[in-house]
């Protein structure tokens, strides 16, 4: 293959976040990844959690090798040095800053040409495995991609941070679009000082109070806006019952954000998880008729499909039905609602 894509068949790039940690975002990049490969899908996984790189540990690899850090932190070296191939003949792995000390805030310069040096690897799909938390260099990393993808659990106050992590990511994006006009920052700062949650402010309350402050700038920030896709998969789920959460966040960053979110589907609470860390092999290669495994497999087609199209799944607006869309793709694999499967 071409050391370069053309723009018409470009990498898909995902950056996987959420906000909190150990809702899974690590588990499901290593297994979406590998299924996506065994799709005769070309997938680049990247360890981007700076300060905290642990993605060869769930991929069964050995913290052996330089990546993300070295690229970070020395001159004169490109991505490919450091992607090497693992597990599948199409799957690819950037590893981390695990041998690196002091690599968790590079400046936004650099981030970007790492990013976009990235973005430009030769790949279907990119999947970057984000840090925990909202930081600057997490939002930074999430924002590369209008069609990132949050990972939450289905408890209520996985929902709130989830909503607090998208509302963050939307104020990094409007700061960094903004950053050199004075009236629009100062008001971003008093949205931001609004609280947090549902409520606290509406997009086209900030939109008009950023039109107030510099004519012509509102529909800008909108716009911007308006341009981001972000995905939602719900992690962990038990029942039917649960899927309900993500329809709750749909709802509140729609309504809060003007977000736009398309839920791509549901994973099953599942012990072979646990299992397969404890074994140090992604899931797939312990048990792939897991029930956590068969859910990856059906997310996999569903995204396979957008290979050599991230303009086109980007400008795909349809996501009105997609909690519906897939509620019916994955309810097959949860109990009944009202009941909840007893597990060994």
């Amino acid at each position: 293959m071409s050391a370069r894509l053309s723009a018409k068949n470009a990498a898909v790039t995902l950056p996987v976040g959420g906000g909190k940690g150990g809702i899974g975002k690590s588990a499901l990049v290593a297994n979406l990844g590998l299924a996506l490969a065994r799709l005769e899908r070309r997938v680049l996984a990247v360890d981007a959690d700076l300060g905290g790189s642990d993605l060869h540990a769930v991929l069964g690899l050995a913290n052996d090798r330089p990546g993300l850090g070295e690229l970070l932190t020395a001159k004169g070296h490109a991505v490919a040095d450091f992607v090497r191939p693992a597990l599948e003949p199409r799957f690819f792995f950037l590893p981390g800053d695990a041998m690196i000390v002091a690599t968790a805030n590079p400046s936004f310069q650099k981030k970007r040409k790492i990013l976009h040096a990235i973005k430009a690897w030769p790949a279907d799909f990119t999947l970057l495995d984000l840090g925990a938390g909202a930081s600057i260099t997490v939002m930074d990393f999430f924002l590369t991609s209008p069609l990132s993808l949050v990972v939450m659990l289905p408890e209520q106050p996985a929902v709130m941070n989830a909503f607090n992590f998208l509302k963050n990511a939307v104020f990094r994006a409007l700061d960094r679009i903004f950053r050199d006009n004075a009236g629009a920052r100062a008001a971003l700062r008093d949205f931001q000082t609004r609280g947090r949650g549902p409520g606290a402010m509406k997009i086209d309350e900030l939109v008009a109070a950023i039109e107030k402050a510099v004519p012509g700038q509102g529909e800008r920030a909108r716009r911007a806006v308006g341009r981001w896709r972000p995905k939602l998969v719900l992690n962990r789920a038990r029942r039917v019952d649960d899927f309900a959460f993500a329809r709750q966040l749909t709802r509140w960053a729609a309504e809060d954000l003007g977000l736009a979110i398309e839920v791509l589907g549901f994973l099953p609470e599942d012990e072979a998880v646990r299992q397969a860390a404890g074994q140090g092999l992604p899931a797939l290669d312990l048990d792939p008729r897991a029930p956590f495994c068969r859910a990856v497999a059906l997310l996999a087609q569903r995204i396979g499909q957008w290979a050599g199209r991230a303009d086109e799944w980007r400008a795909h607006g349809a996501f009105d039905d997609s909690f519906q869309r897939a509620a019916t793709d994955f309810a097959g694999l949860f109990p009944p609602p009202g009941r909840v499967e007893r597990r060994p």
